[in-house]
């Protein structure tokens, strides 16, 4: 019954962050004799299935049904977890990096895969802590970045290993750690140790006296850098260890040291066959070391790189544990290189053509580093990508010059994509150009039908305005035809008037008659009828004349001759003679 006779304290937050769900899990028991914690992170995009809790679900049913803080046992555990995962993912590859710290409340081990972080702190400073399974701590293990650089380096979150992964994880199992009392412990998820540095995490932890004190700055320190990028989940188990759990002291006897004495023969005759054994163990790792590098190498020959990476994988454990160096670092380029390389195809296959571009240059400098080992089928790769680039530039081009109203020059473009496309036998991307080809083409038939109909429309419009000036024109030219007439016949009464008054021998009359007739005649254009009146005003000036001559004939005819009237002689008026 340690537990009753030991203290530790544990609390925890697990947040979602800036992304829309929470897909860390933190679990834990604690036993009568023995204690286990477990911390993952879903590394996959899987809305539906949480991996993270598949994973510290079956750690912890596993650890409940046998616990124990044997190295193999945590291994297999890990492994029946990384199964468990993979007969999970549906279409989706289910993937997690995780942490799990056992203990029989006098020590603890830890183990991991992955990039959670597990973080042992004795008198103010971290004696104890994990390594990220990741490119970027591999380069710093290499000193080639810094410490400083490491902590914001892109390749930070490559992992080489996780639950999950096509082939066998690679589990780091630590040596028991003895506690002590005032001893503490963390564990964190990416999101967390992103955000909260090691230096930041000390001081906290140092400054306080409760597990929820750490979280609470812990979640400040985190929160506050989300100005400054996207925060994603983030989650922080702390146990505090107050007291260690210490066992009654015994007598020796005489059994006890029987049983003490016993074991170290049993050990010492254990040697010589283990030396033997170790011999003949060694032989056989360097006959399979050298079929897996062989077998990497052929795959590699023959653009199989997810064989030559689970290939490699083996070699590496295999020369890791032999400790030959440089066979170890040889293998891990060449595992590096098949690893980026099956990136880069599965994001051309997710039709992310533009991060495919990046991974397969990289790919390549990777290619570079290990002879051009995989050159032609990366530059093939980066052939095809470009191809399937320009294609899509080509139809963003058509949508740009679409959108300002250039159809022509979008056709042509929709078209050189389609065209390009098919040579490439591209079908997706010939699919995509024609159904935007077809869709313009369609817009521009909708708006020619619509330009006919609004052509049709104003023709009919000018034609009805026409047919209507038409009949007005037409009206009016009647009008005016009917008043020509009835003109014409005003003065041709006026003539007839003229006439009967000229035949009275009214002549001054009968000339303004005629002369109002003959201005009608004129302003109808009727000149020869005009023509004939002048005759008639002639006559009628001719009546006035003679008619003038007769009267002056008779003034003549009555007044007498003066050689008629006799002389008075002087001083007699004549005009008193005619009175």
């Amino acid at each position: 019954m340690r537990r009753i006779n030991s203290d530790f304290r544990t609390q925890y937050m697990s947040e979602e962050g800036q992304k829309l769900a929470n897909r860390d899990y933190f679990g834990y028991v604690e036993m009568d004799d023995f204690a286990c914690y477990v911390l993952a992170d879903s590394l996959d995009g899987d809305v539906e299935s949480n991996s993270a809790k598949f994973v510290v679900d079956s750690l912890i049913r596993s650890f409940v049904e046998n616990p124990t803080m044997r190295t193999g046992k945590l291994k297999h555990y890990m492994h029946l977890a990384h199964r468990e995962l993979l007969k999970q993912r549906g279409g989706m590859h289910l993937k997690a990096s995780v942490t799990i710290v056992v203990s029989d409340y006098k020590k603890i081990k830890y183990c991991y895969v992955g990039n959670s972080r597990f973080y042992f702190i004795r008198n103010s400073r971290i004696l104890f802590q994990t390594k990220d399974q990741s490119l970027t701590e591999t380069l710093l293990k290499e000193e080639k970045i810094t410490l400083d650089q490491a902590a914001a380096h892109e390749e930070r979150n490559n992992l080489y290993s996780f639950l999950g992964e096509r082939g066998e994880p690679e589990i780091v199992v630590s040596k028991k750690i003895k506690l002590e009392n005032g001893d503490s412990f963390a564990i964190l998820t990416r999101g967390a140790w992103e955000n909260l540095g090691e230096n930041e995490f000390l001081e906290i932890s140092n400054e306080a006296k409760e597990p929820s004190e750490i979280l609470e700055k812990a979640e400040d320190i985190i929160l506050g850098k989300q100005t400054a990028g996207e925060i994603d989940n983030y989650s922080v188990a702390v146990t505090f260890v107050d007291k260690v759990y210490l066992p009654p002291k015994k007598k020796f006897s005489v059994k006890k040291i029987l049983l003490i004495a016993l074991p170290v023969l049993l050990i010492v005759a254990g040697l010589s066959l283990a030396l033997f054994l170790r011999s003949r163990s060694i032989k056989k790792k360097e006959e399979s070391l050298t079929s897996y590098l062989q077998s990497g190498k052929e795959y590699l020959k023959y653009d199989n790189y997810q064989k030559a990476s689970e290939e490699y994988a083996k070699a590496k454990k295999i020369a890791e544990s032999l400790k030959k160096k440089e066979i170890y670092i040889d293998a891990d380029d060449y595992q590096k290189l098949a690893d980026q390389i099956i990136l880069s195809d599965e994001a051309i296959f997710a039709k992310e053509y533009k991060k495919a571009q990046n991974l397969y240059i990289k790919a390549r400098n990777l290619s570079m580093q290990t002879g051009n080992v995989g050159k032609q089928y990366i530059e093939n790769q980066l052939k095809q990508t470009k191809n399937y680039i320009d294609v899509f530039d080509l139809m963003e081009m058509g949508q740009q010059k679409e959108e300002y109203g250039d159809i022509e020059g979008a056709i042509k473009a929709y078209q050189q994509a389609r065209e390009l496309a098919a040579s490439l036998y591209f079908d997706d991307g010939k699919k995509e150009a024609m159904a935007k080809l077809t869709a313009i083409e369609e817009k521009v038939e909708k708006n020619n039908q619509k330009t006919e109909a609004v052509a049709d429309a104003a023709k009919k419009e000018s034609q009805e305005e026409e047919e209507k000036s038409k009949k007005e024109e037409e009206e009016k030219r009647e009008l005016e035809n009917q008043q020509k007439l009835n003109d014409q016949q005003n003065a041709m009464d006026l003539e007839v008037q003229a006439n009967k008054l000229l035949s009275e021998e009214k002549f001054e009359s009968a000339i303004t008659y005629y002369q109002t007739a003959q201005a009608i005649y004129v302003r109808l254009e009727l000149l020869s009828l005009a023509d004939k009146i002048n005759d008639k005003i002639a006559a009628a000036r001719a009546g006035i004349k003679a008619k003038e001559a007769d009267i002056d004939k008779l003034k003549n005819q009555a007044k007498p001759n003066e050689s008629d009237i006799p002389d008075k002689g002087p001083g007699i008026n004549s005009s008193s003679t005619d009175k």
